[in-house]
């Protein structure tokens, strides 16, 4: 039995370094330090074959060194996880140090419980290291459900190698690995190892989904939502409560292309999307629709206050000092703004009405903010508040 658990253990290790390398392929590096921890684990667990044609002490360095590099990368993987600090010095002299003592241990004291013990101890604190800038990071029950299975390894393996210590003896070195501390290491090590690989490949794996279902809903040159996030964020709320709509356009958004370039194209725009995101109202949802175009969703907002805010927003724009950016004048931007009516079958019937009080202030010289409901046809039955135009005067062909 101990002969077939000794063959199993490497066996599993590297189907898990394998696969978290497989992983790693989509873009997660965490799964990467995970993989190649997990097949330096498993080149350790072989480590012992090479007593058919080396000697034991330089088989026991070997052995050493593998586990030693695989907790190094356990714990590195760790926090590039959870994003948290590294402190490769830290973790590097700890593996350092702890390899020196084992050589000592090997080639001098010629210590087998002396040399696992030192080992071991290393691998538990090189995790407790990422476990201590890690912990407060978890977001998801799946991340804490990982956190406390590398509490489970540490515990394991400081618990059992205090044990060995206390009770092995003089075991000799060339009679480890027929003996029953090697045998139970195997089996809680399995153990182990099995536990920290599933709850890692599923964190990683929901890191990934999330990456991708973020990069499907977000537009990459702001950060807004897009269209197809903002449909999702609305879900099904957006026709049950009443909710203003704020549409928003930069004005000769072309001129500024034309005259300053792409580049400098860009950074307006994400200029007027660092100003969006400062609207201060509960349950915003702020998406670019596209081009110079953006949308702002406030739930249980009035017509009176949405039009404060795209008044705000406009004046904000309008006295931006954007010459760090290479462009050397102001940009104004035109809003529309609509309220949610009675006879909407959907949100996009405010929305129509809302582009369409843009365009029209696009048509009254721009750089202003127009909400007058009065100007568009709304649904039978519907009723709406009324605000006057508030406007800056002659819109600035930039």
């Amino acid at each position: 039995m101990a002969e077939n658990f000794a063959f199993l253990l490497p066996v599993v290790l590297t189907l898990f370094g394998v696969a978290f390398l497989i992983v790693a392929r989509f873009g997660n590096r965490a799964a990467l330090f995970w993989g190649s921890g997990y097949l330096c684990a498993a080149l350790g667990f072989l480590a012992p074959l090479l007593q058919a044609v080396a000697p034991v002490p330089l088989v026991a360095m070997t052995a050493d060194a593998a586990f030693l590099s695989a907790f190094l990368l356990y714990s590195q993987g760790l926090s590039t996880h959870f994003d948290a600090s590294r402190h490769l010095a830290l973790r590097l002299g700890i593996a350092a140090v702890a390899y020196g003592i084992i050589a000592y241990a090997v080639f001098v004291a010629q210590s087998l419980r002396f040399e696992l013990f030192v080992s071991d101890i290393a691998c538990s604190l090189l995790l407790l290291v990422a476990l201590l800038s890690s912990w407060r990071r978890s977001g998801t029950w799946v991340d804490r459900a990982l956190l406390g299975a590398v509490v489970f390894v540490m515990l394991e393996t400081t618990l059992r190698t205090i044990v060995f210590f206390v009770m092995a003896g003089s075991l000799a070195m060339d009679a480890f690995i027929g003996s029953s501390y090697a045998f139970v290491m195997q089996i809680t090590a399995t153990i182990g190892a099995l536990l920290l690989a599933l709850t890692a490949l599923a964190s990683v794996a929901l890191r990934i989904v999330e990456g991708h279902r973020k990069a499907a809903a977000e537009d990459p040159l702001t950060g807004l939502l897009n269209r197809r996030g903002f449909e999702q964020r609305l879900g099904e709320h957006a026709g049950k409560i009443e909710a203003a709509i704020i549409v928003a356009d930069i004005d000769w958004f072309k001129a500024i292309n034309d005259r300053f370039g792409h580049a400098a194209g860009d950074e307006a725009i994400r200029e007027v999307a660092a100003l969006l995101r400062t609207l201060a109202w509960p349950g915003v949802a702020v998406a670019r629709f596209g081009g110079e175009e953006f949308i702002a969703y406030l739930p249980n907002c009035r017509l009176q206050d949405a039009h404060m805010l795209a008044n705000t927003l406009r004046l904000a724009l309008s006295e931006r000092d954007l010459g760090r950016i290479g462009i050397d004048r102001p940009i104004t931007a035109s809003f529309g703004v609509a309220v949610t009516a009675a006879g909407d079958h959907t949100i996009h019937d405010a929305i129509s009405r809302a582009d369409r009080l843009l365009y029209l202030a696009k048509s009254n010289g721009r750089n202003r903010v127009v909400s007058n409901a009065a100007d568009v046809p709304l649904p039978a039955g519907a009723k709406l508040f009324v605000v006057k135009d508030e406007t800056s005067g002659p819109g600035r062909a930039s």
